[in-house]
């Protein structure tokens, strides 16, 4: 839904299908065992940050974790802060709440194939889930990172929710290796969707603020568990987006001020943000330092 509020209290509104999403996608909704999404025209994935360096000697993999985050909300709105300031706001606000988690889960599910496809394709040889799901140093991962599958949280863009792969249980990534997008916003969209006073998952046992900040043994539990296999920890985060949006509200007075807003709906991936990364034996159990609002080049998990 699109709220585009002018002055105070008019809003317009557009809701977005979960068959145009489904077919923005390349996924069906009505389909029980998804396909692989066709390979992108753009050519095979390369380390844009980093270096394959660290994966020379090792062909295989164990995939811990493949989780989609699906904004269901972002937004923009003016400030009227200042004495000068206009003293009404103009906010624009792009909103899907109402989700169809059976698409979601075909669309995640699509990825997970898709992805052992390709690492099998680079000359990889991917562990059986099995293998991994039943490793000791797995499930220490999960007890300390796991969350609810279908968890509603929130980015710095605003609401999302968080779907992992079916098969694999999803776990929050080392936060301090993201970068602040993943960090909740202080604005958020949908009403219940996160908790206001504590920045928690409205979903019993979704993550917190408080929660994601908390897991700074995650890095070693990978590296534990690349040595139990003998393998690369592989794991891959998605953001899909809905679209962007636009505020502004000029004038002079606040009685006589023109607002206008805009709000533009495009599924799709969102650049620096979606990743595939590999943890190695030889890695930090620290992990890495990041900045605030952009990673740094990876080390010890290298991004694909």
């Amino acid at each position: 839904m699109i709220s585009l509020p002018v002055g105070r209290f008019l809003t317009r509104s557009l809701k977005i299908s979960s068959i145009a999403l489904s077919l923005l996608l390349g996924v069906t909704a009505s389909a029980k065992k998804p396909e692989p999404a066709a390979a992108a025209s753009t050519g095979p994935a390369a380390f844009t940050d980093s270096s394959a360096a660290g994966l020379v000697g090792t062909k295989r993999v164990a995939i811990t974790n493949v989780m989609i985050s699906f904004q269901a909300s972002t937004g923009a709105q003016t400030s009227t802060n200042g004495m000068l300031a206009h003293k009404s706001d103009t906010s624009s606000v792009l909103q899907m709440p109402d989700m169809d988690t059976a698409l979601l889960a075909a669309i995640t599910d699509a990825a997970y194939a898709q992805l052992k496809t390709d690492l099998a394709a680079s000359g990889f040889e991917v562990l059986p889930e099995a293998t991994v799901v039943a490793s000791p140093s797995y499930q220490k991962i999960i007890k300390l990172a796991g969350i609810a599958n279908f968890s509603k949280f929130a980015n710095r863009e605003g609401d999302i929710m968080l779907v992992g792969a079916t098969g694999l249980h999803p776990y929050f990534p080392y936060v301090a290796e993201g970068g602040g997008f993943n960090y909740p916003s202080t604005t958020r969209y949908i009403k219940g969707w996160v908790s206001s006073m504590s920045v928690a998952s409205s979903t019993e046992g979704g993550p917190s603020a408080t929660s994601i900040k908390s897991t700074y043994e995650l890095p070693g539990l990978e590296i534990a568990l690349a040595k139990e296999l003998n393998a690369h920890v592989v794991k891959a985060t998605y953001v899909v987006t809905l679209g962007s949006t636009k505020a502004a509200v000029s004038g002079r007075f606040s009685h006589h001020n023109t607002h206008t807003g805009e709000a533009f709906a495009q599924v799709s991936l969102k650049a620096g943000q979606s990743r595939i990364a590999f943890r190695t034996a030889a890695g930090k159990a620290k992990g890495q330092s990041v900045s605030v609002s952009k990673p740094l080049p990876a080390r010890t998990a290298m991004s694909l």
